[in-house]
């Protein structure tokens, strides 16, 4: 009998690391995807930081509704070398998810500057506040959230 029960108990821890990993799996969150844009922000002369601050908000309230994309922050320079970098980190849950943002993006823009010449003079203005950037996308390891 005592052998009988030891056999028993080392099924049962077996079957529960096995189940116990299998709910750990399971569990498992996905990577997600960052796009990563740095932009090398300039001021025109004829530029102010309230109106390029103004310029941005409009554009990120427009995108707001974007339901493909997870988290965008945006970051300026605070200390280091060069103070024209502005960086903007968009948060995606997947490829699939960055392409179907990018053609809401393209419907919301449309939306809210349904002429193509005022929405060319949008981009325009904003554009001067801005010249070359680089994009990147990276995955994050999951395992390493906080």
């Amino acid at each position: 009998m005592k052998k009988g029960m030891k056999c028993f108990v080392a099924t049962l821890v077996a079957c529960l690391f096995v189940f116990g990993q299998l709910a750990l799996s399971q569990e498992k969150e996905e990577a997600h995807l960052f796009v990563v844009v740095t932009w090398r922000a300039v001021m025109p002369d004829d530029g102010s930081y309230a109106e390029r601050d103004s310029l941005l908000q409009l554009y990120v309230e427009t995108q707001k509704s974007n339901e493909k994309i997870i988290s965008v922050k945006h970051l300026g320079h605070y200390y280091g070398d060069d103070s024209h970098d502005y960086v903007v980190i968009t948060e995606y849950a997947s490829w699939n998810d960055i392409e179907k943002a990018g053609k809401i993006a393209k419907e919301l823009t449309e939306k809210r500057w349904p002429e193509k010449e005022v929405r060319h003079a949008f981009f325009k203005q904003l554009s001067k506040y801005f010249e070359g950037h680089s994009d990147e996308i990276f995955t994050e390891f999951p395992k390493f959230r906080k």
